[in-house]
């Protein structure tokens, strides 16, 4: 069976009907004459009329260690009539004479200045560092506006421009990549962290979407005395943050005075403790296999600001526990060793997310980020499924560990488990255990990469 026909046969439809909970709800909305569940079963529902998008309500939990929920309107750009298989992802930008989906005014206004200097024949910078081919873009004054990481330079893709991973791949291809995770699927990895962060306002990811760009300085094959005529490349294409630092040498620094505690005033250490538990949100959620002290920066100024920004989120959405994939290799979250990773939970910080992660929430957040993955017809979409049994799972143990108000370490000790959904349209209650069912995953058998 080719991709076609499977994706022919798995196609899915969701639907809503009425959207009670205008403070969990996202607002998603498509309709339908068929729907398919988890485990493949197809089922025919009549056509409804589709409700208004509700209004969307975010938390302003950035510049100050009060939180508070503050009302915002969000557009969701939703079409009636399409089924979800055909809506677009607001987070993807095919090209740059389609109507924007993405309202962001700052992210498009950044893309258009991106767009025009490299028209005006400004190369984007290949980083020399990490194993992919990834691109400063800068602007006609050197200053730098974004990360371009093409589809088909990744780690294993055919175009990757390091000759390390070049060779690594011809020539020990069996022990190349993660088994956990989709190959080259990382750009989506990178923006999918970014619609997560979105959602659950923790504001810590820089902006990142799926673009189409091209320039001579891309890599295009190794072609000797053949010239190839550069064509648009699609990637992630993530907002560059100024002023920030690699966390590990901030917290050398901070080392040396005797630590974050002793070197920041107790303001700066609550609303650094603030951003490290959004931190260690997004990246249990998301399964992150990558989190080191290289890609999670900081900006300090003393007396003035105290930021984090979490990068480099390529290499997560697994569709396996890395646990269970590999004997050897199981990519442990970095920052559970941290002493102030030790520390309670903020209540604030607690309260909201326990508030926020409802049944319909869930739903309506593997629905975003299904309709994302998709975007990418060559991945076979019974993987998609998987991806989102592996999500739930982590928001299950998420709220678990919420609600017992375990600190962030014990996180990474709770079980390992898949779950399923229960219901067929939307989840009808806002009990957990009567929407979802949990499965512990298998250790029996794990491979050996």
């Amino acid at each position: 069976m080719n991709n076609a026909e499977m994706s022919t046969k798995m196609a899915r439809v969701h639907r809503s009907d009425d959207d009670r909970n205008v403070f969990t709800s996202p607002g998603h909305f498509a309709s339908s004459s068929e729907q398919v569940n988890d485990s493949g079963e197809q089922k025919v529902k009549r056509k409804s009329k589709l409700p208004k998008a509700p209004k969307r309500f975010r938390p302003e939990l950035w510049g100050s260690a009060s939180l508070s929920l503050t009302s915002v309107t969000s557009s969701l750009n939703r079409t009636s009539g399409l089924s979800s298989d055909n809506i677009r992802s607001e987070f993807v930008l095919r090209s740059n004479r389609d109507p924007p989906l993405n309202s962001d005014v700052e992210f498009n206004d950044n893309l258009r200045r991106a767009r025009e200097a490299i028209n005006a024949g400004v190369r984007p910078m290949l980083i020399r560092a990490g194993s992919s081919g990834s691109y400063f873009i800068r602007d006609a004054s050197n200053t730098f506006l974004g990360v371009f990481k093409p589809k088909d330079e990744e780690p294993f893709a055919p175009l990757n421009p390091k000759w390390r991973k070049f060779f690594q791949r011809m020539l020990c291809f069996c022990c190349f990549g993660r088994a956990c995770l989709i190959p080259n699927h990382g750009y989506l990895s990178e923006t999918g962290a970014s619609l997560i962060d979105e959602r659950l306002c923790l504001n810590i990811v820089p902006k990142t979407r799926v673009i189409r760009l091209s320039s001579p300085a891309f890599f295009y094959g190794r072609c000797c005395g053949r010239a190839i005529e550069p064509y648009p490349k699609e990637g992630s294409y993530q907002i560059f943050v100024n002023g920030f630092k690699d966390a590990g040498a901030v917290l050398t620094e901070w080392a040396n005075l005797g630590g974050p505690e002793a070197a920041l005033t107790p303001e700066e250490y609550e609303l650094f403790l603030i951003q490290f538990q959004k931190m260690v949100v997004l990246d249990y959620i998301i399964r992150n296999t990558d989190r080191h002290s290289s890609n999670w920066l900081i900006r300090y100024i003393p007396g003035k600001e105290i930021r984090l920004a979490a990068i480099d989120n390529g290499l997560a959405f697994p569709v396996q526990h890395p646990e269970n994939t590999s004997r050897f290799r199981q990519f442990p979250f970095g920052w559970s060793s941290f002493s102030f990773a030790q520390q309670p939970w903020h209540e604030g910080l607690r309260n909201f997310l326990l508030q926020l992660l409802t049944p319909l929430f869930v739903h309506n957040l593997c629905l975003d980020i299904k309709n994302l993955f998709r975007h990418d017809s060559s991945t076979n979409r019974l993987l998609t499924y998987i991806q989102l049994r592996v999500l739930r799972g982590q928001l299950w143990n998420l709220r678990l560990a919420l609600m017992a108000n375990e600190p962030p370490s014990q996180l990474v000790k709770r079980p390992q488990i898949l779950v399923r959904r229960r219901y067929s349209d939307l989840p009808a209650s806002d009990d957990w255990d009567k929407c979802f069912r949990a499965k512990q995953v298998d250790f029996s058998s794990p491979g050996c990469c």
